[in-house]
């Protein structure tokens, strides 16, 4: 019986020396001493075990979504150095070291916030989206224009809109186009946000014809397919041109182009 006894107290002061060393390890919380204290009895049912989540804090971490304002300048460092970097070296050449250098971070930072630069440009490609989605819905939008906007002069100016308020740099564009091409992941924002802006359209041609503004003769069921690509395919070559004046052309062009397929 006795022997007995001694072997639990054994495992139970190997446990608690083993529990409190690890615990301080992975918490980095500072405690008194790995045993009961002198003259106390130590309860190990008493002991505050920590959370699978708890003991996996240092040996896993994942990407933190920025709170405090240092966190979000970091944040929005890494992404500039990033897109840099891209501009200089290409997608396929730029590696976390470098984006790190260019941020003048340890690489360990950029793991921080991001688990790779792959994670970077699909953020890129988010915010872009979520920006263009926003202005383009808006203004396609009928509660927008109806009873005080001709819907021609809205087209005209939204099309111009379109064409001068690129927000990625020509590099950057590239290599998005490029991506969607091979990355499932890059095409699902892309089409997801086109499907969105068709629906717009959509809206806004039933609102043109109630009008009675639209051509008779329109296709319907296919305006806004042919609309949306027009616009896009164009915008986004005339922005890879580096010369002002042909884009400002392009502009005026593509929206003649859609003007006259749309209305009477």
């Amino acid at each position: 019986m006795g022997y007995g006894v001694g072997l639990r107290s054994i495992d139970r002061s190997v446990y608690r020396l083993e529990y409190d060393v690890n615990f301080r390890f992975f918490n980095a919380e500072p405690r008194s001493s790995c045993g009961p204290l002198r003259g106390e009895e130590w309860n190990p049912e008493m002991a505050e075990l920590p959370t699978s989540s708890q003991a996996n804090t240092a040996k896993k971490s994942s990407p933190r979504a920025p709170q405090q304002a240092r966190s979000r300048r970091t944040r929005q460092k890494l992404i500039d150095s990033a897109v840099d970097c891209f501009e200089r070296h290409g997608f396929e050449e730029t590696t976390t070291a470098m984006i790190a250098a260019e941020a003048g971070v340890a690489v360990g930072t950029v793991y921080n916030y991001f688990t790779d630069k792959r994670e970077i440009i699909l953020e890129l490609l988010d915010r872009t989206d979520r920006e263009v989605e926003d202005e383009v819905i808006a203004q396609l939008d009928p509660a927008s224009w109806r009873g005080t906007i001709d819907p021609r002069d809205r087209t005209r100016s939204l099309i111009d809109a379109i064409f001068h308020t690129q927000r990625l740099q020509p590099g950057i564009q590239r290599i998005l186009w490029a991506q969607f091409f091979k990355d499932p992941e890059f095409r699902e924002p892309f089409e997801a946000l086109r499907s969105r802006i068709q629906v717009a359209i959509d809206a806004f041609i039933v609102a043109v014809d109630e009008a009675g503004l639209c051509r008779p003769d329109l296709d319907r069921e296919m305006a806004s397919f042919v609309v949306l690509n027009a616009v896009q395919w164009n915008a986004s070559q005339a922005f890879l041109n580096d010369d002002p004046k042909f884009r400002d052309a392009a502009a005026h062009a593509t929206a003649e182009l859609v003007a006259r397929y749309l209305f009477v």
